[in-house]
Protein backbone atom coordinates (compact mmCIF):
# COMPACT_ATOMS: atom_id res chain seq x y z
CA UNK A 1 0.00 0.00 0.00
CA UNK A 2 1.11 3.57 -0.87
CA UNK A 3 2.72 6.00 1.92
CA UNK A 4 1.23 8.77 2.75
CA UNK A 5 0.70 10.48 6.06
CA UNK A 6 -2.25 10.52 7.93
CA UNK A 7 -3.44 13.86 8.09
CA UNK A 8 -4.35 15.92 11.99
CA UNK A 9 -6.06 19.00 10.61
CA UNK A 10 -8.20 18.89 13.59
CA UNK A 11 -5.50 18.71 15.91
CA UNK A 12 -4.16 22.48 14.46
CA UNK A 13 -7.75 23.68 13.65
CA UNK A 14 -8.68 23.69 17.67
CA UNK A 15 -6.94 27.24 18.29
CA UNK A 16 -9.07 28.42 16.04
CA UNK A 17 -11.91 26.70 17.51
CA UNK A 18 -11.58 28.69 20.41
CA UNK A 19 -10.62 31.55 18.50
CA UNK A 20 -13.65 31.67 16.99
CA UNK A 21 -16.05 31.06 20.39
CA UNK A 22 -14.21 33.65 21.57
CA UNK A 23 -15.70 36.09 18.92
CA UNK A 24 -19.33 34.90 19.69
CA UNK A 25 -18.57 35.35 23.12
CA UNK A 26 -17.77 38.81 22.24
CA UNK A 27 -20.65 38.90 20.34
CA UNK A 28 -22.45 38.13 23.09
CA UNK A 29 -21.26 40.50 25.31
CA UNK A 30 -21.40 43.27 22.94
CA UNK A 31 -24.88 42.82 22.15
CA UNK A 32 -26.68 41.38 25.09
CA UNK A 33 -27.97 38.38 23.06
CA UNK A 34 -27.83 34.99 25.24
CA UNK A 35 -25.76 32.80 23.19
CA UNK A 36 -24.13 31.11 26.32
CA UNK A 37 -24.79 29.15 29.11
CA UNK A 38 -21.32 27.79 31.11
CA UNK A 39 -22.87 24.54 32.96
CA UNK A 40 -24.20 23.94 28.81
CA UNK A 41 -20.59 24.89 27.44
CA UNK A 42 -18.71 22.71 29.80
CA UNK A 43 -20.89 19.68 29.07
CA UNK A 44 -20.68 20.29 25.44
CA UNK A 45 -16.90 20.44 25.71
CA UNK A 46 -16.37 18.12 28.01
CA UNK A 47 -18.27 15.77 25.57
CA UNK A 48 -15.57 16.76 23.03
CA UNK A 49 -12.40 15.58 24.79
CA UNK A 50 -14.10 12.04 26.01
CA UNK A 51 -14.54 11.83 21.59
CA UNK A 52 -11.13 12.51 21.37
CA UNK A 53 -9.68 10.06 23.99
CA UNK A 54 -12.18 7.14 23.12
CA UNK A 55 -11.92 7.51 19.57
CA UNK A 56 -8.19 7.05 19.82
CA UNK A 57 -8.67 3.94 21.42
CA UNK A 58 -10.45 2.22 18.92
CA UNK A 59 -9.83 4.01 15.63
CA UNK A 60 -6.89 1.87 15.13
CA UNK A 61 -9.24 -1.01 14.40
CA UNK A 62 -11.54 0.84 12.31
CA UNK A 63 -8.41 2.09 9.58
CA UNK A 64 -6.93 -1.12 9.53
CA UNK A 65 -10.40 -2.88 8.83
CA UNK A 66 -10.69 -0.18 6.04
CA UNK A 67 -7.12 -0.53 5.00
CA UNK A 68 -8.03 -4.43 4.76
CA UNK A 69 -10.71 -3.54 2.53
CA UNK A 70 -8.69 -1.15 0.56
CA UNK A 71 -5.74 -3.46 0.43
CA UNK A 72 -7.72 -6.56 -1.44
CA UNK A 73 -11.12 -5.11 -3.13
CA UNK A 74 -10.29 -1.07 -4.84
CA UNK A 75 -11.96 -1.58 -8.05
CA UNK A 76 -9.72 1.55 -8.74
CA UNK A 77 -5.84 2.18 -8.50
CA UNK A 78 -4.54 6.04 -8.02
CA UNK A 79 -0.99 6.58 -8.99
CA UNK A 80 -0.69 9.07 -5.93
CA UNK A 81 2.68 10.05 -6.63
CA UNK A 82 0.74 12.00 -9.54
CA UNK A 83 -0.35 15.25 -7.91
CA UNK A 84 -3.27 15.28 -10.68
CA UNK A 85 -4.18 11.82 -10.02
CA UNK A 86 -4.35 12.70 -6.01
CA UNK A 87 -6.35 15.25 -6.42
CA UNK A 88 -8.66 13.67 -8.70
CA UNK A 89 -8.95 10.66 -5.77
CA UNK A 90 -9.60 13.23 -2.92
CA UNK A 91 -12.15 15.12 -5.15
CA UNK A 92 -14.29 12.14 -6.22
CA UNK A 93 -13.66 11.00 -2.22
CA UNK A 94 -15.05 13.91 -0.50
CA UNK A 95 -18.14 14.24 -3.21
CA UNK A 96 -18.83 10.17 -2.38
CA UNK A 97 -17.97 10.71 1.35
CA UNK A 98 -20.21 13.81 1.20
CA UNK A 99 -23.28 11.25 -0.27
CA UNK A 100 -22.61 8.68 2.91
CA UNK A 101 -22.26 11.02 5.34
CA UNK A 102 -25.57 12.06 4.45
CA UNK A 103 -26.88 8.55 4.97
CA UNK A 104 -25.03 7.74 7.89
CA UNK A 105 -26.36 10.80 9.61
CA UNK A 106 -29.64 10.09 8.35
CA UNK A 107 -29.85 6.52 9.83
CA UNK A 108 -28.27 7.97 12.91
CA UNK A 109 -31.30 9.61 13.17
CA UNK A 110 -33.94 6.61 12.33
CA UNK A 111 -32.47 3.90 13.91
CA UNK A 112 -32.08 3.37 18.11
CA UNK A 113 -28.58 1.62 17.71
CA UNK A 114 -26.95 4.70 15.89
CA UNK A 115 -29.29 7.48 17.58
CA UNK A 116 -28.04 6.33 21.04
CA UNK A 117 -24.86 7.70 19.99
CA UNK A 118 -25.42 10.55 18.35
CA UNK A 119 -28.08 11.83 20.40
CA UNK A 120 -25.11 13.63 22.63
CA UNK A 121 -24.72 16.07 19.56
CA UNK A 122 -28.23 17.21 19.97
CA UNK A 123 -29.33 17.35 24.36
CA UNK A 124 -27.87 20.84 24.37
CA UNK A 125 -31.01 23.48 24.10
CA UNK A 126 -28.32 25.93 22.74
CA UNK A 127 -26.99 26.58 19.35
CA UNK A 128 -23.70 28.19 19.52
CA UNK A 129 -19.81 26.95 18.20
CA UNK A 130 -18.96 24.96 21.74
CA UNK A 131 -22.02 22.53 20.67
CA UNK A 132 -20.26 21.94 17.18
CA UNK A 133 -17.59 20.26 20.02
CA UNK A 134 -20.39 18.26 21.56
CA UNK A 135 -19.28 14.60 20.00
CA UNK A 136 -20.52 11.22 20.95
CA UNK A 137 -17.70 8.69 22.27
CA UNK A 138 -18.33 5.46 20.40
CA UNK A 139 -20.65 6.69 17.60
CA UNK A 140 -17.79 5.93 15.10
CA UNK A 141 -17.69 1.98 16.17
CA UNK A 142 -20.74 1.87 14.62
CA UNK A 143 -20.92 4.60 11.09
CA UNK A 144 -17.67 3.62 9.89
CA UNK A 145 -19.17 0.66 7.93
CA UNK A 146 -21.10 3.37 5.40
CA UNK A 147 -17.77 4.74 4.53
CA UNK A 148 -16.06 1.22 3.39
CA UNK A 149 -17.27 1.99 -0.37
CA UNK A 150 -14.74 4.70 -0.31
CA UNK A 151 -12.09 1.76 0.06
CA UNK A 152 -13.88 0.09 -3.62
CA UNK A 153 -13.51 3.39 -5.12
CA UNK A 154 -9.85 3.14 -4.36
CA UNK A 155 -9.85 6.15 -1.39
CA UNK A 156 -6.52 5.91 0.05
CA UNK A 157 -6.78 5.36 4.28
CA UNK A 158 -5.10 8.47 4.65
CA UNK A 159 -7.03 10.43 2.26
CA UNK A 160 -10.56 9.35 3.66
CA UNK A 161 -8.59 10.58 7.13
CA UNK A 162 -8.07 13.42 5.59
CA UNK A 163 -11.58 14.22 3.93
CA UNK A 164 -13.65 13.25 7.29
CA UNK A 165 -11.38 15.99 9.40
CA UNK A 166 -12.03 18.62 6.57
CA UNK A 167 -16.24 17.62 6.83
CA UNK A 168 -15.87 17.87 10.44
CA UNK A 169 -14.24 21.45 10.26
CA UNK A 170 -16.83 22.65 7.52
CA UNK A 171 -19.62 22.22 9.97
CA UNK A 172 -17.81 23.66 13.19
CA UNK A 173 -18.79 27.05 11.67
CA UNK A 174 -22.71 26.49 11.24
CA UNK A 175 -23.25 26.13 14.88
CA UNK A 176 -24.19 29.31 15.04
CA UNK A 177 -28.01 31.35 15.47
CA UNK A 178 -25.34 34.51 14.61
CA UNK A 179 -25.07 34.32 10.98
CA UNK A 180 -28.78 34.05 9.14
CA UNK A 181 -29.08 33.79 5.93
CA UNK A 182 -26.27 33.45 2.88
CA UNK A 183 -28.09 33.87 -0.36
CA UNK A 184 -27.28 31.76 -3.09
CA UNK A 185 -25.51 29.42 -1.00
CA UNK A 186 -28.24 28.45 0.81
CA UNK A 187 -28.99 25.91 -2.33
CA UNK A 188 -25.75 24.10 -2.68
CA UNK A 189 -24.13 23.88 1.36
CA UNK A 190 -24.92 23.02 4.47
CA UNK A 191 -25.59 26.76 6.38
CA UNK A 192 -26.25 27.89 9.74
CA UNK A 193 -30.00 28.77 9.07
CA UNK A 194 -30.35 25.03 7.44
CA UNK A 195 -27.88 23.07 10.45
CA UNK A 196 -30.52 25.73 12.78
CA UNK A 197 -33.35 22.99 11.35
CA UNK A 198 -31.80 19.87 12.15
CA UNK A 199 -31.19 21.09 15.75
CA UNK A 200 -34.83 21.94 16.28
CA UNK A 201 -37.49 20.01 18.16
CA UNK A 202 -40.18 21.86 16.55
CA UNK A 203 -42.63 18.81 14.71
CA UNK A 204 -41.69 20.27 11.26
CA UNK A 205 -37.48 20.32 11.96
CA UNK A 206 -37.41 16.82 13.29
CA UNK A 207 -35.08 14.70 10.95
CA UNK A 208 -34.57 17.25 8.44
CA UNK A 209 -31.50 18.71 6.97
CA UNK A 210 -29.02 15.89 7.18
CA UNK A 211 -26.49 17.00 5.10
CA UNK A 212 -22.87 17.55 6.22
CA UNK A 213 -21.41 19.98 3.78
CA UNK A 214 -23.66 19.57 0.81
CA UNK A 215 -27.76 20.15 1.10
CA UNK A 216 -28.22 18.66 -1.87
CA UNK A 217 -28.63 15.49 -0.67
CA UNK A 218 -31.30 16.41 1.21
CA UNK A 219 -33.36 17.97 -1.41
CA UNK A 220 -33.00 15.04 -3.90
CA UNK A 221 -34.12 12.68 -0.79
CA UNK A 222 -36.65 14.84 0.37
CA UNK A 223 -35.30 15.65 4.16
CA UNK A 224 -35.42 19.36 3.31
CA UNK A 225 -36.87 21.61 5.29
CA UNK A 226 -36.44 26.09 5.34
CA UNK A 227 -35.67 27.66 8.70
CA UNK A 228 -39.68 29.52 8.64
CA UNK A 229 -39.37 30.59 12.49
CA UNK A 230 -36.01 29.94 14.91
CA UNK A 231 -35.77 26.49 16.04
CA UNK A 232 -36.47 25.56 19.73
CA UNK A 233 -33.59 23.49 20.51
CA UNK A 234 -32.47 19.97 22.20
CA UNK A 235 -34.29 16.24 21.95
CA UNK A 236 -38.09 15.24 22.48
CA UNK A 237 -37.41 14.03 26.15
CA UNK A 238 -34.91 16.64 27.64
CA UNK A 239 -31.46 15.94 28.78
CA UNK A 240 -30.60 17.33 32.11
CA UNK A 241 -27.50 16.31 33.17
CA UNK A 242 -24.18 18.56 32.62
CA UNK A 243 -22.54 14.57 32.67
CA UNK A 244 -20.31 13.56 29.91
CA UNK A 245 -20.19 10.12 30.29
CA UNK A 246 -24.28 10.01 31.26
CA UNK A 247 -24.56 11.71 27.88
CA UNK A 248 -23.06 8.71 26.03
CA UNK A 249 -24.86 5.77 28.42
CA UNK A 250 -28.54 7.61 28.77
CA UNK A 251 -30.22 6.48 25.21
CA UNK A 252 -28.43 2.53 25.66
CA UNK A 253 -30.42 2.58 29.30
CA UNK A 254 -33.58 3.66 27.58
CA UNK A 255 -33.23 0.90 24.60
CA UNK A 256 -31.99 -1.75 27.18
CA UNK A 257 -35.77 -0.53 29.04
CA UNK A 258 -37.60 -1.32 25.21
CA UNK A 259 -35.78 -4.60 24.96
CA UNK A 260 -37.28 -5.53 28.44
CA UNK A 261 -40.80 -4.54 27.32
CA UNK A 262 -40.44 -6.28 23.97
CA UNK A 263 -42.24 -9.89 23.74
CA UNK A 264 -39.47 -12.31 21.90
CA UNK A 265 -35.94 -12.44 21.06
CA UNK A 266 -36.57 -11.51 17.47
CA UNK A 267 -38.51 -8.52 18.64
CA UNK A 268 -35.53 -7.26 20.98
CA UNK A 269 -33.14 -7.04 18.27
CA UNK A 270 -35.73 -5.13 16.25
CA UNK A 271 -35.41 -2.39 19.00
CA UNK A 272 -31.91 -1.53 17.31
CA UNK A 273 -33.50 -0.59 14.29
CA UNK A 274 -36.76 1.02 15.39
CA UNK A 275 -37.17 4.90 15.17
CA UNK A 276 -36.53 6.90 18.40
CA UNK A 277 -39.60 6.97 19.90
CA UNK A 278 -41.42 3.61 18.73
CA UNK A 279 -43.33 1.84 21.34
CA UNK A 280 -42.94 -2.28 21.50
CA UNK A 281 -46.40 -2.70 22.89
CA UNK A 282 -47.79 -0.84 20.24
CA UNK A 283 -45.55 -1.22 17.16
CA UNK A 284 -48.56 -0.01 14.46
CA UNK A 285 -48.89 3.22 16.48
CA UNK A 286 -47.63 6.47 14.95
CA UNK A 287 -44.32 8.18 15.92
CA UNK A 288 -46.27 11.81 17.42
CA UNK A 289 -43.76 14.26 17.91
CA UNK A 290 -45.13 16.66 20.70
CA UNK A 291 -45.73 20.16 19.69
CA UNK A 292 -43.35 22.97 21.19
CA UNK A 293 -44.03 27.02 21.74
CA UNK A 294 -42.51 29.35 19.65
CA UNK A 295 -39.78 31.12 21.19
CA UNK A 296 -39.26 28.81 24.42
CA UNK A 297 -36.07 29.55 26.80
CA UNK A 298 -33.98 26.69 26.79
CA UNK A 299 -33.04 24.83 30.73
CA UNK A 300 -30.34 27.23 32.14
CA UNK A 301 -29.65 27.45 35.62
CA UNK A 302 -26.95 30.10 37.08
CA UNK A 303 -23.99 29.32 38.51
CA UNK A 304 -22.13 31.37 41.23
CA UNK A 305 -18.61 33.49 40.25
CA UNK A 306 -17.01 30.82 42.50
CA UNK A 307 -18.26 27.74 41.02
CA UNK A 308 -17.31 29.22 37.32
CA UNK A 309 -14.02 29.68 38.27
CA UNK A 310 -13.16 26.40 40.24
CA UNK A 311 -14.88 24.39 37.32
CA UNK A 312 -13.27 26.71 34.94
CA UNK A 313 -9.89 26.17 35.83
CA UNK A 314 -10.29 22.10 36.58
CA UNK A 315 -11.70 21.71 33.20
CA UNK A 316 -8.88 23.69 31.35
CA UNK A 317 -6.42 22.13 33.45
CA UNK A 318 -7.84 18.75 32.80
CA UNK A 319 -8.37 19.23 28.92
CA UNK A 320 -5.12 20.75 28.20
CA UNK A 321 -3.17 18.14 29.98
CA UNK A 322 -5.30 15.12 28.30
CA UNK A 323 -5.35 16.73 24.87
CA UNK A 324 -1.23 17.23 25.24
CA UNK A 325 -0.89 13.54 26.44
CA UNK A 326 -3.31 12.42 23.35
CA UNK A 327 -1.75 14.24 20.41
CA UNK A 328 1.65 13.17 21.48
CA UNK A 329 3.34 10.59 18.99
CA UNK A 330 4.74 9.19 21.67
CA UNK A 331 2.39 8.38 23.98
CA UNK A 332 2.05 4.19 24.60
CA UNK A 333 -1.00 2.76 24.52
CA UNK A 334 -1.53 2.02 28.23
CA UNK A 335 -0.01 5.80 29.51
CA UNK A 336 -3.11 6.63 26.84
CA UNK A 337 -5.45 4.50 28.34
CA UNK A 338 -4.30 5.95 31.76
CA UNK A 339 -5.22 9.15 30.57
CA UNK A 340 -8.64 8.65 29.09
CA UNK A 341 -9.56 6.90 32.77
CA UNK A 342 -8.36 9.95 34.39
CA UNK A 343 -9.93 12.18 32.31
CA UNK A 344 -13.49 10.22 32.32
CA UNK A 345 -13.09 10.41 35.99
CA UNK A 346 -12.37 13.89 36.65
CA UNK A 347 -14.79 15.18 33.88
CA UNK A 348 -18.02 13.13 35.48
CA UNK A 349 -17.12 14.79 38.75
CA UNK A 350 -17.15 18.34 36.89
CA UNK A 351 -20.03 17.30 35.53
CA UNK A 352 -22.04 16.08 38.32
CA UNK A 353 -20.79 19.14 40.52
CA UNK A 354 -22.57 21.44 38.02
CA UNK A 355 -25.71 19.01 37.86
CA UNK A 356 -25.66 19.17 41.53
CA UNK A 357 -26.08 15.00 42.20
CA UNK A 358 -26.41 13.99 45.24
CA UNK A 359 -22.74 12.22 45.40
CA UNK A 360 -21.06 15.01 43.20
CA UNK A 361 -18.99 15.68 46.72
CA UNK A 362 -17.37 12.72 47.20
CA UNK A 363 -16.71 12.28 43.59
CA UNK A 364 -14.77 15.15 43.42
CA UNK A 365 -12.83 14.39 46.79
CA UNK A 366 -12.16 11.03 44.76
CA UNK A 367 -10.59 12.23 41.62
CA UNK A 368 -8.66 15.66 43.60
CA UNK A 369 -7.16 12.57 45.56
CA UNK A 370 -6.35 10.56 42.64
CA UNK A 371 -5.12 13.74 40.63
CA UNK A 372 -2.52 14.77 43.85
CA UNK A 373 -1.04 10.94 43.70
CA UNK A 374 -0.44 11.21 39.79
CA UNK A 375 1.69 14.53 40.55
CA UNK A 376 3.27 12.61 42.87
CA UNK A 377 4.19 9.59 41.14
CA UNK A 378 4.60 11.91 38.01
CA UNK A 379 7.07 14.07 39.60
CA UNK A 380 9.29 11.16 41.04
CA UNK A 381 9.08 7.26 40.49
CA UNK A 382 7.39 7.48 36.89
CA UNK A 383 8.37 10.45 34.87
CA UNK A 384 9.08 8.12 31.75
CA UNK A 385 4.95 8.11 31.93
CA UNK A 386 5.38 11.46 30.74
CA UNK A 387 6.22 11.02 26.64
CA UNK A 388 8.18 13.68 24.67
CA UNK A 389 7.42 16.91 24.23
CA UNK A 390 4.78 17.00 26.99
CA UNK A 391 7.05 16.05 29.54
CA UNK A 392 10.11 18.02 29.17
CA UNK A 393 7.69 20.70 28.61
CA UNK A 394 6.05 20.38 32.13
CA UNK A 395 9.18 20.03 33.91
CA UNK A 396 10.39 23.52 32.57
CA UNK A 397 7.20 24.87 33.40
CA UNK A 398 7.84 27.22 36.68
CA UNK A 399 5.78 26.14 39.94
CA UNK A 400 2.99 23.81 37.79
CA UNK A 401 2.67 21.10 40.09
CA UNK A 402 2.93 23.31 43.16
CA UNK A 403 0.08 24.62 41.49
CA UNK A 404 -1.78 21.48 41.20
CA UNK A 405 -0.98 19.67 44.68
CA UNK A 406 -2.28 23.51 46.23
CA UNK A 407 -5.16 22.94 44.03
CA UNK A 408 -6.09 19.99 44.81
CA UNK A 409 -5.39 20.88 48.49
CA UNK A 410 -7.40 23.36 48.67
CA UNK A 411 -10.60 21.53 46.93
CA UNK A 412 -10.32 19.31 49.67
CA UNK A 413 -10.55 21.84 52.30
CA UNK A 414 -13.21 23.39 50.92
CA UNK A 415 -15.10 19.88 50.07
CA UNK A 416 -14.65 19.56 53.89
CA UNK A 417 -16.00 23.38 54.47
CA UNK A 418 -18.98 22.44 52.65
CA UNK A 419 -19.46 18.99 54.33
CA UNK A 420 -19.11 20.10 57.86
CA UNK A 421 -21.64 22.98 57.13
CA UNK A 422 -24.08 20.67 56.03
CA UNK A 423 -23.62 18.35 58.97
CA UNK A 424 -24.27 21.61 61.41
CA UNK A 425 -27.05 22.49 59.09
CA UNK A 426 -28.58 18.95 59.74
CA UNK A 427 -28.27 18.99 63.35
CA UNK A 428 -29.60 22.37 63.91
CA UNK A 429 -33.04 21.39 61.64
CA UNK A 430 -32.82 18.07 63.84
CA UNK A 431 -32.86 19.23 66.89
CA UNK A 432 -35.58 22.09 66.33
CA UNK A 433 -37.56 19.15 65.53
Amino acid sequence: METLEIPSFITYAIPAFFLLIGVELSFQWITGRKLYNFRDSIADLSTGVLNRGFTLLYIGFTVAAYSLLFEKLRLVRWDLEDPAQLWMSAILGFLVFDFLYYWAHRMSHEWNVLWAGHVVHHQSEEFNLTVALRQPAFHQLFTWIFFLPLALLGIHPAVLIAIGEISLIYQFWIHTRVIKDLGLLEWILNTPSHHRVHHGRNPEYIDKNHGGTLIIWDRLFGTFAREREEPVYGIVKPFRSYDPLYANLQYWREIVGLMRRASGPLDKLRILFRPPGFEPEHPEKPIVVPSVRPGAQPYRQSTSWARILYVGFWFAVVSGLSLAFLVSESTSVWVLLAVVLWSTLSLVALGQMLSETRRWKQLEAMRLSLTAVLCILLTSSYREWLPEPVGAGLMHVPFFWAVLYAACALGLGWLIGISGRQARQHAEESSAL
